[in-house]
């Protein structure tokens, strides 16, 4: 079924689009069928993610020259390596010969990569260096490194700090158009000195929308996070924002190291407002992050159908002295509270994803209050649904 079809009959009905329009109180959330249906995962896939800035991987992951990584990102095959520049590159994990994957496992101190079909050579600038017997028996291609035609088909991407983005198919706004409303809002913050810790994994039952739809919306924190209500009661928080595609959020709370890792070092130089401050921004589509005066987390969710999605939450502290003996309770407390926050999540994310089966919802009824970036998500989906319908129609006129 085509997207145009697909749009108004399985996706979005008519009222639906013209409820999505209305004040937040009289609007929705998404259909029910975008949270369930294998069609739309796939449509995501092969155009949402493809045509927009999403995260893609870490650059701790390949810390040093000649480090390769195969990944994954919206089923598509990726090569990320540390060049001999120092910069950190992505290619397509297909060779440009009979489109064998080149790199199947992690590996260090790589100089070249080689196609196990016909031995066909790459730089880690993706030119040829060798086709053996390209010409002929034992007429060979052979170029200088860096001197040969390009072979590897590379990927849009820019580093941000310890994050890796790909723009997949190379027609996104600039990155910097994409990162300013949140790099704007974290002016002040020496991200330079913050070190990845480790991370925490988990397997959810549920689309991974809903984890992200989660983070934005705060009014579950009195059910769900009862504890949380110490440090951040509900008469000191407020909705969600959101600017284009970008939401954020923030809160006072009374002690910053209180059960957030007691003694870590902080962000250095803070401003009064720093010291006391909860900051969390999601960047359409992909992008989930959290800091604290003395941490951050970044959310990595790699859908793995409709309804299973991999999560993971990346710890970074302050400092090299972060991860020094000295600090070893702080740290473990660090990662015991975010087990212990994302494990009472879990279970009701998966309860809505379960009622994402009810013919009785399909959408749900939206708090005037708390919901107004739930009712944006849903319209930046539509927006991107319909964005690529218009497209395909200009395609075949």
């Amino acid at each position: 079924m085509s997207v145009e079809n697909t749009l108004n009959n399985r996706w979005f009905s008519e009222q639906w689009l013209e409820r999505i329009d209305k004040n937040v109180a009289e609007s929705t959330g998404l259909p029910n069928a975008l949270y369930t249906d294998p069609e739309f995962l796939r449509f995501e896939n092969e155009q949402l993610l493809p045509s927009a800035w999403i995260l893609a991987g870490f650059t701790h992951q390949a810390p040093n020259t000649g480090d390769v990584i195969p990944i994954e990102v919206a089923e598509k095959p990726l090569i990320l390596l540390h060049d001999e520049n120092d910069e950190i590159q992505v290619f397509h994990n297909a060779c440009p010969h009979r489109g064998a994957k080149l790199v199947n496992s992690l590996c260090s101190g790589a100089k070249a990569l080689v196609c196990p079909n016909h031995f066909w050579t790459y730089g880690l600038d993706g030119k040829i260096q060798a086709r053996p017997h390209f010409f002929g028996g034992d007429q060979h291609d052979i170029h200088e490194p860096g001197k040969g035609p390009q072979g590897l088909r590379p990927v849009r991407s820019a580093v941000w700090h310890d994050l890796i983005f790909i723009n997949l198919d190379g027609k996104a706004g600039t990155f910097e158009q994409y990162i300013k409303p949140m790099a704007d809002r974290l002016k002040g913050y020496d991200l330079a000195s913050l070190q990845h810790v480790g991370v925490l994994e988990w397997e959810l039952n549920c689309n991974w929308k809903l984890v992200h739809e989660n983070f934005i919306e705060p009014y579950h924190v009195f059910a769900v996070h009862p504890g949380l209500l110490e440090f951040g009661p509900m008469d000191k928080r407020r909705a969600s924002e959101h600017e284009a595609h970008c939401f954020f959020n923030d809160y006072q709370f009374p002690n910053p190291d209180s059960n957030r890792g007691d003694g870590l070092p902080h962000f250095p130089n803070p401003s009064k407002t720093m010291e006391n401050q909860v900051l969390w921004f999601h960047l359409f589509p992909t992008l989930s992050l959290e800091i604290f005066p003395n941490q951050m987390a970044v959310w990595e969710l790699i859908p793995i159908s409709p309804e299973k999605t991999l999560e993971r939450i990346h710890v970074y502290l302050i400092g090299d002295t972060a991860t020094s003996e000295e600090f070893a309770e702080g740290r473990q407390k660090v990662f015991d509270t975010w087990h212990g926050l994302n494990e009472e999540d879990i279970g009701v994310i998966e309860r809505m994803q379960q009622g994402r089966h009810s013919p009785g919802f399909d959408g749900g009824t939206l708090s005037p209050f708390w919901d107004s970036a739930i009712q944006h998500y849903a319209r930046l989906m539509a927006g991107a649904v319909k964005s690529k319908r218009a497209k395909k129609n200009q395609t075949k006129d």
